[in-house]
C-alpha cells in the first residue's frame, strides 16, 4: 500500500545547513576583522585634536583658531609652541647649603617629573616620529637614598625645577628632609624617547617650512 507524501514537507541535503552556516560565519568573521585598524600616526593625531579633511566632524567646526594646518603630510618638519612630555630625573650628587656652608652629597635620588621644550618633529612614513629637541626645562619631585645606596633609609624628599641641553639636567629646590636649598646634575629619561604616544605638541603647530611636492599627505587611514 502506497502512504501519501505529507503536506508540507521539505526535503534538504543533509550537508546543505551547515554550509550555509559555514557562510554566514565567514562572512561576520570578514566583517569583524576585515576592518583595518588606524595607523599609529593616525591614533596620535586624533587624540591630538587634529581633525582630518575627509571627516564630517570638520565641516561643523565654527570658524577660529586651529590647533594643527589644514592638511599635515609625512617628512615634513613641524614645530610648535612648546613640546611635552612626562620625565623621569635621576641625580647621583647634590650641593646643599646647611648652616651657612655648601656641601656637596653623593647620594642616588629618582622621581617622576614633567619637561617641556623647543624642537621639531617629522611624521615618518613608517609611522614613527623623528623628534629634533633643543633646550629643556620642567619641574620634578624625587626621592634620594643614602650615601651607602642603603634602601632602608632616605636622604633626601626633593621638589624643585630643572633645566638642560639633551638628556643632562641641573636640578634646583627644596631638601624637605635637610631643611635646605638642593642643587644636583645628573640625567633624566624622557619617556617620549620611550614611545612617542607621550609627545605632547603644545599651542599652535606649523610646517617649519613648505612641504615638498613629493610630499604625501596623511589620510584617516
Amino acid at each position: 500500500m502506497r502512504h501519501p507524501p505529507h503536506i508540507g514537507a521539505t526535503h534538504t541535503k543533509p550537508g546543505s545547513a551547515a554550509i550555509f552556516l559555514s557562510i554566514l560565519y565567514l562572512g561576520i568573521i570578514s566583517i569583524v576583522f576585515g576592518q583595518e585598524e588606524k595607523s599609529p600616526t593616525v591614533k596620535f593625531l586624533n587624540k591630538r585634536g587634529y581633525k582630518f579633511p575627509d571627516t564630517s566632524v570638520t565641516q561643523s567646526i565654527p570658524d577660529g583658531p586651529k590647533k594643527w594646518p589644514d592638511t599635515v603630510f609625512y617628512n615634513t618638519v613641524y614645530k610648535a609652541s612648546l613640546l611635552g612630555s612626562p620625565t623621569i630625573p635621576i641625580s647621583f650628587s647634590k650641593i646643599e647649603h646647611i648652616n651657612g656652608k655648601y656641601q656637596v652629597t653623593p647620594s642616588v635620588s629618582v622621581g617622576f617629573g614633567y619637561t617641556w621644550f623647543f624642537g621639531d618633529f617629522i611624521f615618518n612614513e613608517n609611522d614613527k616620529i623623528t623628534i629634533d629637541p633643543s633646550f629643556f626645562f620642567g619641574l620634578i619631585g624625587d626621592i634620594g637614598l643614602q650615601n651607602d645606596f642603603s634602601l632602608n633609609k632616605l636622604a633626601s624628599v626633593f621638589t624643585g625645577g630643572f633645566v638642560g641641553i639633551g638628556a643632562f639636567s641641573l636640578f634646583a629646590g627644596y631638601d624637605y628632609l635637610s631643611k635646605s636649598p638642593s642643587i644636583g646634575l645628573g640625567g633624566r629619561i624622557d619617556l617620549y624617547t620611550l614611545s612617542q604616544n607621550f609627545l605632547n605638541p603644545i599651542g599652535k603647530v606649523r610646517p617649519a617650512r613648505k612641504h615638498k611636492s613629493v610630499a604625501v599627505q596623511i589620510g584617516n587611514e
